[in-house]
């Protein structure tokens, strides 16, 4: 019998890490067989949670504190949350459950090879790690002193592919139920409004040149008031409105994870600044082109196709290659969809023989 403490980046607003929490509640039998109850924040709380300063550290203490008191194992869920130990996590390492897991996480960047090695020295005291990419080679490259280059995952840790892939929302969707481009901006990537709305043009062009629909629909998969999408949303489609070109808008705030996920996979292109749009896309069948502004987003793309042939920079004037390759009817990727999922069920729910 176990009482679990699941946490993560839950409640700020973002659609990845809310399909994370989704997940693993959804999953709680085939992730944590012998699970009686699974702790996390409540929708009450979520708002209180993500409040920076004083207000919303008080809030994280007293839900850490009340972690501590309850759970049996706490599970980190997601995301790339293994950078840097500092704030509530510096807490966390002080306080009961001795046991604790890392689930579909990312190692890594650091900001210095100080919390590096603080970060691997952590990792090494969890019963179990199970990265999303290949960043796992951090635990093997912290003894050199260099990211290694080896080409299966050591120091403990598994690969097992992003957590979405255990998802029950996304389920695969054929090309003749898919229409439009979906395009989903990142305030984070820190882009040129005006740049981005001349790669959506380029977007548009594509699909009409092959004859497809190219109805232009404008998501925000972050609604944080401060640090998420909503006002580029709102300068995008002005943008593009200068241009003579009307799209639609929504926000993942006001849809909710499943008719955003529906929006995802209803595409006959999602090009997204947001690694979740381009993951979602791509788990259900469908082509996606990253606007690449961060190591992560290279990294899936890498992982899953080989190249980064389905990447474009974030600032690039000209995408027509990347365009290209994501439209291509004769695309192949490395893992397709399918075998993503598959190795993610066999990896995640490796406790369960009927998997």
């Amino acid at each position: 019998m176990t009482r679990i403490a699941v946490v993560g980046y839950f409640g700020w607003g973002n659609f990845g890490d809310q399909l994370f929490l989704d997940t693993v509640l959804r999953c709680r039998a085939e992730l944590w067989p012998d699970v009686t109850e699974v702790m996390c924040l409540t929708t009450k709380n979520l708002g209180r949670h993500a409040v920076s300063g004083p207000l919303g550290a008080v809030e994280r203490v007293l839900h850490t504190l009340r972690i501590a008191r309850r759970a049996d194992l706490l599970v980190h869920c997601g995301g790339s949350v293994f950078g840097d130990l500092s704030g509530v996590g510096v807490l966390r390492r002080r306080l009961p459950p001795s046991r604790v897991q890392a689930l579909g996480v990312s190692i890594g960047p650091f900001p210095d090879a100080t919390a590096q090695r603080n970060v691997v020295e952590h990792l090494r005291t969890f019963e179990r790690v199970v990265v999303r990419d290949d960043s796992w080679s951090f635990l093997e490259g912290e003894r050199s002193g260099t990211e290694a280059a080896t080409s299966s995952p050591s120091g403990g840790a598994e690969q097992g592919g992003d957590l979405a892939a255990l998802s029950p929302l996304i389920a695969p969707v054929p090309s003749d139920r898919r229409a439009g481009l979906v395009v989903c901006p990142s305030s984070a990537a820190g882009a040129d409004v005006g740049r981005l709305a001349h790669q959506v043009l380029q977007a548009q062009r594509a699909l009409q040149q092959r004859g497809a629909p190219s109805s232009v629909h404008l998501l925000a998969l972050n609604g944080h008031p401060r640090s998420g999408d909503e006002k580029l949303l709102r300068e995008l489609a002005g943008a593009l409105r200068d241009q003579h070109v009307e799209c639609g808008t929504s926000s993942f705030l006001d849809l909710g994870l499943e008719r955003t996920v529906e929006l995802l996979t209803s595409a006959s292109l999602v090009m997204s600044q947001r690694l979740h749009g381009a993951i979602v896309a791509y788990l259900s069948g469908g082509r996606f082109l990253m606007l690449d502004h961060h190591p992560k987003c290279r990294a899936f793309v890498q992982h899953v196709s080989g190249s980064t042939a389905l990447c474009a920079p974030v600032g690039a004037e000209d995408i027509s290659t990347a365009l290209s390759a994501a439209l291509d009817p004769g695309q192949s990727l490395d893992r397709e969809p399918q075998d993503y999922i598959g190795r993610a069920r066999r990896t995640y729910f490796k406790d369960l023989t009927h998997v």
